[in-house]
């Protein structure tokens, strides 16, 4: 019950005296369940947006005219194909379709229109009359009322008109109105105020509205039920767009269209890019790397389903005679993509094993599979990731379908997701066709060593040369930083650079390098400029490194690189690829082995580089893992070396494990005499004294945030330490990393471990207590049994986040525990040198604040 159309599905059922059928999390996943669902109940009366519909017509519509009992369905939430239509009719069901139409703003639906077998001629189905006291105007610019056939805005008065948008006048003054138009009756009864839709549409003679799409125009449109503004992607790429070398976008377009030949049923446009670059880019390798480069950087800014699906390099934009983007021209023209996809570097022999080499047709039919679904011909290799080819969730239901109608078997779309490459796919289905219907994917079930993936080289770049010392803290001015690019390290950089003025700080990018003007939007993104902060301070105290993190030597020449080492005193850790999908191996690069780089780098100078590394508290969580190897029978919280557990040895849920994996390795170069300090940090939230919330997508937070949205808290059974909720402010988090980092007095030798923890977090039997005053509705949560609460995460997500969630309960089912972490020697140290920034307790004000949007204060 988390959206509009709910209120309609439920109680109409229950105020009629009629039944709810409520399918499982499992079957709103997958429409062939979805659709026999609906025939073992006798489902009567649906309600489905069109794509949703479309999925199960195309996928199960056998069990669809087995709906005998099938009286009535309702069409919801999105533009009605005609196509869908005509196949629904055409199942011979003893239905009726309607179409119904309004704005969650509005409440469920305020007109409706009973949908006869579309004429040949037919390219529009009205939304239909108006529903009891519902009023509908369509209107000018300056809110004149049109004549019937003219297009204008839909506006809507009456009964169903909502109370307006929550904290955000601005946007109220705008859409919701006193109504000019409204009658003596209606406004007697409060029916006074009209909502301005910015849905366009106009009234057909016989009374009915026609829907025309947004008064955005084309660049705003809806796509598989999410809203996306073209415009804004067309900004985010340009503005991302900006290499060293100086490539760039000139010009672009975005255009949701088909692409390929596909007859589906459901909505199969994809976003396309159409792009104009500075240099032309004139081989398939550069616009394979530019591509790649766009689409990795636009990924931290936009959602999934808002990305681009491919690329398209042109000269120059198609216009019309009056000199505008011919659109139509991008939505009909013969397309050759370039894919924002990257291969492993292994090559397509992955086979090789005599006894695998059977299998090979199996690998050839499912890379057809992806080309047939993605709509292209083009090479694709067994370590190609669908996604990264351009394909999304409901193509994804597509791949799982082909399967089972080629291969007999249905794969568990959770494994699809862990393993979408063909390689892995091919072998879920061979494990399943020999009747081990619950493997996992070989890609996850093979084991990895740790004792191997953890070993320092013993060679002399990993060795501290003889009778170098390190530099004390106080004479530190040159500082390297990676992960400027992320949430906190653009704060670590604010707090750098106003905690000693004298500090010069060289940045380094994870995957892309950074330049100045990144720098400048993330400051003015997160408000970081003040007083003794300004652009001219930026850009005078930073120095942006021509490199990245992830390659050798940072990409430099070697004197580039020894130049570097000779001129920083102290290095700042920041850089992580947080991800709960991917595997180990996909995040080892920038997670476990770009320490080497800078292990090396640190011997390299005049005097030893201090290494402070930003690891993370769900390190040590890891003890609880089912598969976990621990020497030890407790579990340690204390502020010292993980060694003495390693994690489950799969490759799957990649990225605690690939952070153990850097501590380790740092671990070891401690042990070697280089001056090493990790700090784990639990979740970071906005900054208190800019008051901008940190990024929603957080897994901590939105488990959390989603325990408060259903009132209820999972009953674990863990042993050892309690659950708790544990946030910092992030002006907290780096403030204590660089105050005790910075500080001579509380150096000490060797591996140094501090927990950058909240002194006072919430143990999760205590939430559902304070869920009314977070709420301020006054009403309590409750504890529930783990899988009831995560069958409620699933229930009503859409399928983003029912893929999301899926993994979420696969951690938990894995044992995950988020327990406090000690911090005594964190404590000690901040006796000594101070904290500069306060932490609040984690309490109903500061869960109340990430509630609406803040942060703790």
């Amino acid at each position: 019950m988390c959206f509009d159309l709910s209120v309609v599905q439920i109680f109409s059922a229950l105020t009629a005296g009629a039944q709810v059928c409520v399918a499982t999390a499992e079957a709103r996943k997958d429409p062939i369940m979805l659709a026999e669902f609906m025939r073992q109940a006798s489902v009567s009366v649906t309600y489905f947006t069109p794509t949703q519909f479309a999925l199960l017509l195309e996928y199960n519509s056998e069990a669809l005219r087995s709906c005998s009992n099938y009286r009535i369905a309702f069409s919801a939430g999105e533009r009605l194909p005609v196509r869908v239509a005509k196949a629904f009719y055409d199942l011979g069901t003893p239905a009726t379709l309607y179409n119904t139409w309004s704005p969650s703003e509005l409440v469920v639906q305020t007109t409706i229109h009973q949908v006869e077998y579309p004429a040949d001629d037919c390219i529009n189905i009205p939304i239909g009359y108006p529903m009891a006291n519902c009023r509908h105007y369509v209107v000018d610019p300056c809110l004149n009322p049109l004549p019937a056939g003219f297009i204008g805005e839909i506006c809507v008065g009456g009964a169903q008109v909502g109370a307006g948008y929550l904290n955000r006048p601005d946007s109220n003054v705008k859409s919701f109105l006193d109504n000019p138009f409204c009658s003596v009756e209606d406004r007697a009864r409060g029916w006074d105020r009209m909502f301005r839709t910015g849905d366009r549409g106009r009234f057909l003679p016989d009374g009915q509205l026609e829907f025309h799409g947004r008064i955005a125009g084309d660049k705003q449109i809806k796509l598989r039920g999410f809203r996306i503004d073209l415009g804004e992607v067309e900004q985010r790429l340009y503005s991302e767009s900006f290499t060293a070398d100086g490539q760039g976008i000139v010009d672009i377009a975005v255009v949701a269209r088909p692409v390929g030949g596909s007859a589906s049923l459901t909505d199969d446009r994809q976003l396309v890019a159409y792009i104009v670059t500075k240099r032309p880019l004139r081989t398939p390798s550069e616009k394979s790397e530019y591509a790649a480069t766009l689409h990795s950087r636009v990924q931290g800014h936009l959602n999934d389903y808002m990305l681009p699906n491919g690329y398209q390099f042109l000269d120059k934009l198609p216009t019309t005679i009056g000199g505008k983007v011919d659109r139509q021209n991008l939505l009909n023209r013969e397309l050759e993509l370039t894919f924002p996809s990257t291969t492993s570097g292994q090559d397509g022999e992955a086979l090789s094993d005599p006894q695998q080499n059977a299998n090979n047709s199996v690998l050839n039919a499912v890379i057809s599979l992806f080309k047939s679904i993605l709509g292209n011909d083009r090479a694709i290799e067994p370590t190609d990731n669908f996604f990264q080819l351009g394909g999304q969730s409901i193509l994804l239901l597509r791949l799982q379908s082909k399967v089972k109608r080629t291969f007999k078997v249905v794969p568990k779309l959770q494994d699809l997701l862990r393993v979408p490459t063909p390689l892995g796919v091919t072998e879920i289905i061979c494990s399943m066709k020999e009747g081990a219907t619950g493997a996992k994917p070989a890609d996850a079930a093979q084991d990895i060593n740790w004792e191997d993936e953890i070993v320092l080289p013993n060679d002399r770049r990993y060795i501290v040369p003889y009778g170098v010392q390190r530099m004390s803290r106080s004479d530190v001015v040159n500082i390297l930083l990676t992960g400027a690019d992320s949430f906190i390290g653009i704060h670590m950089l604010a707090t750098i650079l106003s905690a000693r003025p004298q500090t010069t700080v060289y940045v380094l990018g994870t995957r892309e390098p950074i330049q100045h003007q990144q720098l400048l939007q993330e400051f003015e993104r997160y408000r970081l400029f003040n007083g003794g902060l300004n652009v001219q301070t930026l850009l005078s105290r930073t120095r942006c490194i021509p490199g990245v993190l992830v390659a050798a030597h940072f990409g430099l020449a070697d004197g580039a690189f020894r130049a570097l080492a000779q001129s920083v005193h102290a290095i700042y850790h920041l850089a992580a690829e947080v991800s709960l999908l991917k595997t180990y191996r996909d995040l080892k690069a920038v997670n476990t082995s770009a320490v080497m780089n800078l292990i090396e780098l640190a011997g390299l100078g005049d005097h030893l580089i201090e290494i402070n590394h930003l690891s993370t508290w769900s390190v040590l969580h890891l003890q609880s893992w089912k598969r976990a190897r621990r020497t030890r029978t407790a579990i340690i919280t204390a502020e010292q070396s993980a060694a003495h557990f390693s994690p489950p040895p799969t490759d799957e849920y990649g990225y605690f494990k690939s952070r153990w994996a850097a501590e380790m390795l740092l671990t070891e170069a401690a042990a070697r005499g280089f001056p090493v300090s990790i700090y784990r940090a639990s979740a970071a939230t906005g900054s208190t004294v800019t008051g901008v919330a940190e990024p929603s997508d957080d897994f901590i937070r939105s488990v959390v945030m989603n325990m408060i949205r259903h009132r209820a808290v999972p009953q674990l059974e863990t042993q050892g330490p309690e659950f708790v909720i544990d946030f910092v402010p992030v002006n907290y988090l780096t403030a204590a990393m660089y105050d005790i980092s910075s500080n001579e007095a509380v150096f000490q030798d060797g591996l140094v471990v501090y927990h950058l923890g909240n002194r006072r977090p919430l143990r999760l039997r205590e939430l559902p207590a304070l869920m009314g005053a977070i709420r301020q509705d006054g009403e309590p949560g409750r504890a529930v049994p783990l899988e009831r609460w995560l069958q409620a995460l699933l229930e009503g997500a859409d399928e983003h986040e029912q893929l999301r969630w899926t993994v979420v309960r696969d951690y938990f089912m894995d044992g995950h525990n988020m327990f406090a972490l000690d911090r005594s020697r964190t404590d000690a140290a901040l006796e000594v040198v101070g904290e500069s920034v306060r932490c609040p307790a984690i309490d109903a004000s500061y869960l109340g604040q990430m509630w609406r949007g803040g942060v703790g204060s």
